[in-house]
């Protein structure tokens, strides 16, 4: 993690390298937590952690069902509470539940809630390089090549305060904004592109008097 725009008299040296005044150096178990609370109805949402580092809607996601029509073992996933499959941890299956519902995970998962305020930053650091590593160092070393929270939670982090979080926050909320609002021009893109198309294949439309 870089700081660019901290003058070197306002960092210090630590065993992830050079941090600013006022962050520490925690292993994930102490700034995290693991929630085990199972559903109390059979009417939640089931979540799937995939590959590109977010959580999905298993009924949206998958061509057909792959969770159990009982779901009363699942867990429990609170928005901002982040989910991964230790089995697929190590190719980036972790993501954070930002559907704004409570939802619900198979009971093969972990799930992991932060301190009040520290999701996005959880969110960025998941997506991290360094994190990668650390994953595939620590699952690599077992049988099944899977990730508990024992192991995630010995991952070492560089932990600012809350003050700076709360600008991180605004920060990042800013740029989720700009991306959702991209994304949204590129489906309606999309979607005159598929309407117009047949119509140029078709001659419905005609082109040629179009001076380029």
């Amino acid at each position: 993690m870089s700081f660019d725009g901290i003058s070197a008299n306002q960092l210090y040296e630590t065993e992830l390298g050079l941090i600013p005044a006022g962050w520490t150096v925690k292993p994930l178990s102490e700034v995290t937590t693991s929630i085990r609370t199972k559903v109390k109805e059979n009417d939640y949402k089931v979540l799937s952690a995939i590959n590109t580092g977010q959580l999905q809607l298993s009924e949206e996601y998958f061509n057909k069902q792959v969770f159990s029509k009982n779901i009363s073992n699942y867990i429990v996933v609170e928005p901002y509470d982040f989910a991964y499959n230790p089995a697929r941890i190590n190719i980036g299956s972790i993501g954070m539940n930002n559907f704004g519902f409570t939802g619900c995970v198979s009971p093969v998962y972990v799930v992991v809630r932060t301190e009040p305020n520290y999701h996005y930053f959880l969110d960025f650091f998941v997506k991290t390089k360094r994190f990668s590593e650390e994953v595939k160092t620590r699952s690599s070393g077992s049988v099944r090549q899977s990730l508990s929270y024992a192991d995630f939670g010995q991952i070492k982090i560089a932990y600012p305060p809350a003050e700076v979080v709360e600008q991180f926050n605004c920060e990042y909320m800013a740029r989720l904004k700009i991306i959702e609002h991209l994304k949204a021009e590129n489906e309606k893109l999309a979607s005159l592109r598929d309407s117009l198309l047949p119509k140029l294949m078709s001659g419905e439309i005609d082109v040629s008097d179009i001076q380029l």
